[in-house]
């Protein structure tokens, strides 16, 4: 087990998600400028933006090898990395729950948040479109939402859940449910439908 945990990545992804936290400390409110599609022009906060590295790096160890070979030599490797997926989620809760209750950091818990939805939209383009079109869609899907996902007044669209206040019922539950439905994804299939990255190379 233990190796398997080195294979798939898990302490470069623990270490990744304690240095988001950490940033995310110390950076605060801290904003880059977005230039506006649709409507006005707006920042996005760092905190934001910090999960796509511990949910790429996550995404890289659960396609890391030959998911043929992998799915012959391991009854039940979509349960494995479904749990390596809760686990994820679980320490990103626990941290932000932590750091929010020592330091009052409302953006811990926007960051656990988007930690977990990009990683129920990486396994969701994953499942179709394969591990590489899953991580520039992640890393895109931020940038997208602040600039196109405000209203004329500043605030976050409906639809906009990673730039959504940190306290927004809607954002939450629009992130857990992309992270339920990714879940279920990565327990079903563990090769994606289509992979034209692959294909390509």
């Amino acid at each position: 087990m233990i190796w398997w945990l080195k294979t798939k990545s898990a302490p470069a992804v623990a270490a990744a998600t304690l240095t988001a936290y950490v940033v995310a400390i110390l950076v605060r409110q801290e904003a880059i400028p977005v230039p506006a599609v649709v409507g006005p022009s707006g920042q996005l906060l760092v905190t934001q933006i910090l999960g796509i590295l511990p949910v790429a790096l996550l995404l890289h160890g659960i396609d890391r090898g030959d998911a043929f070979a992998e799915e012959v030599a391991l009854r039940h490797a979509g349960r494995r990395n479904l749990a390596l997926c809760l686990a994820f989620a679980t320490l990103t809760i626990v941290l932000a729950t932590t750091v929010h209750l020592i330091w009052v950091r409302p953006e811990a818990v926007s960051l656990a948040r988007n930690c977990a939805g990009f990683l129920g939209c990486a396994l969701i383009v994953r499942t179709l479109l394969g591990p590489g079109i899953a991580m520039i869609s992640v890393a895109a899907l931020p940038l997208a939402c602040a600039a196109a996902g405000r209203r004329p007044g500043g605030s976050a669209q409906p639809w906009a859940w990673p730039i959504q206040d940190a306290t927004s019922l809607l954002g939450i539950s629009e992130a857990a449910f992309l992270f339920a439905a990714g879940c279920a994804l990565v327990l079903w299939r563990n090769r994606p439908l289509l992979n034209p990255l692959a294909q390509t190379s």
